[in-house]
């Protein structure tokens, strides 16, 4: 089995951004979204207008902080081989997720991918639907630019 990281959070965050599991990379790194390949750092510095460059994690989480963001994965823990959501096997689902959301007010919650969305509503409940293209390199449906403009409207919308 492995385990998903604590939630990334400062402050009072206005929304909270789901991810389904950690990669094995993201894993290895202790980060999130710590394949260089997944557009999720770059997407959110875009949706900021920040440089991105070569951010270190520092940087990478103050930006969500300064902007009122905070991630979680919505699987605590599973068993998989490999880094594709269909490969998750014996999923513990994240069931703190619902008091976590109202113990920090969050006002919105976004999923990254239709997955993650998928998994909390198998294995937690009825959510608010907001599910953005997932930021993954599997999910080659959407260009940079298609996935940075839905990420954009939602975020700024809610933010």
């Amino acid at each position: 089995m492995y385990h998903a990281f604590p939630p990334l959070i400062s402050g009072r965050p206005k929304i909270l951004i789901l991810g389904t599991f950690p990669s094995p990379l993201s894993r290895e790194r202790g980060e999130y979204y710590g394949n260089p390949r997944n557009m999720f750092w770059r997407i959110i510095f875009g949706v900021f207008g920040a440089e991105f460059g070569s951010p270190d994690y520092g940087e990478k989480k103050r930006l969500l902080f300064d902007n009122g963001i905070a991630l979680w994965d919505v699987i605590e823990s599973c068993e998989i081989d490999g880094a594709l959501d269909s490969a998750i096997k014996n999923p513990v689902y994240n069931t703190a997720l619902p008091g976590f959301i109202e113990a920090n007010g969050i006002r919105a919650v976004a999923f990254n991918g239709g997955n993650a969305y998928k998994f909390y509503r198998r294995g937690i409940g009825p959510a608010e639907k907001t599910v953005l293209p997932s930021t993954s390199p599997a999910n080659a449906r959407l260009d940079y630019g298609g996935k940075l403009a839905a990420w954009s409207a939602a975020i700024l919308k809610n933010g």
